[in-house]
């Protein structure tokens, strides 16, 4: 049976704020977790009933947090924390646990405030106003895969000698046959193509790393087999090199080694996210793609928690 429990850890600049059940703090009254702000775009025709609709945009997320704390025998250590950490400086993230289901967010501090008090030794109540500029809830977990990865065959029992076999006859009995001749410790796996659950509430943006591991590759790719949008970088990457790619809106980046390498983008490459259902991505290069390991990370959104 789920436990009907709601948890709100605030990490803001190395600190943290924890609230609810088992806690310092009682969550009294919260609001905001279940949906953000709709701002719907229309216009009118003086000739038609009604007006039409021309898009819909899901805007900021506000999150109103009311809470108190359990005792009020440490109020001077507990205001103090309290006022330190609430710097509107600073950009925070909120771990929300409701019912059992966690959820990560980004939060910048739109005010707060200390509750009324009857007199200073009445325990320390706290109001917080937060406004989340990316309105969606992300799943705590980085799913990631490797495309191009070794699947390993090393296994147990394993037999070794005290000194080097100069013919099979000097094998032990019960180690024939597992030290005869070369063993395949592991074999390559090369997937061209993979396919990534988003079982999100809308589409997200995927992280691609091609790692060059052996030799060279030129102008590697990948695409959206669903949709044909791939994303295609011109240049000569040598064993070590590092390309990333992140197709996340607002945070659109290519890599090299670190450096940004975004003019290097073929012209025609699209920034595509993983839709909501399966997705199938493909990779390639124009040459030797067998030298890459593809590393692909995304993190499904759910419009509440």
């Amino acid at each position: 049976m789920t436990i009907n429990t709601l948890k709100i850890e605030l990490t803001c600049n190395g600190r943290t704020l924890a609230m609810g059940p088992g806690l310092d703090i009682d969550i009294t009254k919260v609001s905001g977790l279940e949906s953000s702000e709709l701002e719907i775009s229309t216009s009118d025709n003086a000739l038609v009933d009604g007006v039409s609709v021309d898009g819909k945009k899901i805007g900021k997320r506000p999150i109103h947090i009311e809470a108190k704390f359990k005792s009020g025998r440490n109020n001077p250590e507990n205001r103090a924390a309290v006022i330190k950490f609430f710097n509107p400086k600073y950009t925070g993230k909120a771990l929300i646990t409701n019912m059992g289901i966690s959820r990560n967010i980004e939060y910048e501090l739109e005010g707060w405030t200390f509750a009324e008090q009857r007199n200073l030794d009445t325990r320390l109540g706290i109001i917080v106003d937060l406004i989340c500029p990316d309105p969606y809830m992300l799943n705590v977990d980085n799913f990631g895969k490797n495309m191009a990865h070794y699947t390993k065959q090393f296994h147990f029992p394993w037999h070794s000698l005290a000194r080097r076999a100069t013919n099979k006859n000097q094998y032990p009995e019960k180690a024939r046959g597992l030290m005869l001749g070369g063993m395949i410790m592991g074999y390559r796996t090369l997937h061209k193509e993979v396919v990534l659950a988003n079982d999100g509430d809308v589409s997200t943006g995927v992280q691609i790393q091609f790692v060059a591991k052996r030799g060279t590759v030129k102008n590697p790719k990948i695409t959206s087999v669903k949709t044909g949008q791939f994303m295609r970088v011109v240049c000569d990457m040598v064993a070590g090199d590092v390309l990333l790619i992140d197709t996340n809106p607002r945070h659109q980046v290519i890599e090299l080694n670190g450096v940004n390498f975004y003019h290097h983008i073929d012209r025609r490459s699209e920034p595509f996210e993983l839709e909501v259902g399966d997705n199938y991505l493909e990779y390639d290069a124009d040459e030797n793609y067998t030298n890459l390991d593809v590393n692909l990370y995304y993190r499904p959104k759910y419009l509440g928690v």
